[in-house]
């Protein structure tokens, strides 16, 4: 069962990762990038901040809270389970297609992948901000789930991450969102209950 799951997973990374071109390469490179969605992250925290007015410091330190458990379970995982990346993965050299840095070195990854980094966080900044931001705004809500999963799919682009491991990185960071916002409503409601907005 485990073999065929594997094989599955694997058939469905190489048909995606076999997608690509020289400017999707540079495209992708760059959507996988953290450091490209700073003024992303700041705008929805300045979004946050202007909703959730006093009570806005309560909400930002949960979201970094969340982002830090979801990513610390990431790592712990992958170096539980030492799931080779597709990149690291010898029995794929001949069929995957990576992506090199600007400096002309070939991107890999770390030696493990399981569960996606990128997808946990991704989702809880996504779920947060959903929340927390534009809770009534259903283009926003589509754009955020829309950037989370471009973010998800250049790794599976860049050779770095199985299907599998994407679709564990977004469960647990549904999981570490939704736990943390509930109790952050319970944290505001505590401290705030006889507080207008």
């Amino acid at each position: 069962m485990l073999d065929t799951l594997q094989a599955i997973d694997t058939s469905i990374f190489l048909f995606f990762n076999g997608l690509h071109s020289h400017a999707a390469d540079i495209f992708f490179y760059w959507v996988s990038n953290r450091f490209v969605w700073i003024p992303l992250y700041a705008f929805l925290l300045f979004l946050i901040i202007k909703k959730e007015k006093k009570r806005s410091w309560i909400v930002v330190i949960m979201l970094i809270l969340s982002i830090f458990l979801s990513d610390q379970t990431c790592n712990l995982m992958k170096r539980s389970i030492c799931r080779q990346r597709p990149s690291h993965n010898p029995e794929l050299a001949e069929k995957i297609h990576l992506v090199d840095y600007p400096d002309g070195n070939v991107y890999r990854g770390g030696q493990f992948g399981f569960p996606s980094s990128h997808a946990a966080n991704s989702i809880v900044v996504a779920v947060f901000a959903i929340f927390y931001a534009a809770p009534k705004k259903k283009w926003a809500a589509a754009l955020l789930v829309f950037w989370s999963l471009l973010l998800g799919y250049s790794r599976i682009y860049l050779g770095v991450h199985y299907p599998f491991d994407l679709l564990t990185g977004y469960t647990l960071g549904l999981i570490y969102s939704i736990l943390m916002i509930f109790c952050t409503e319970k944290i505001k409601n505590s401290l705030y209950k006889a507080s207008p907005l």
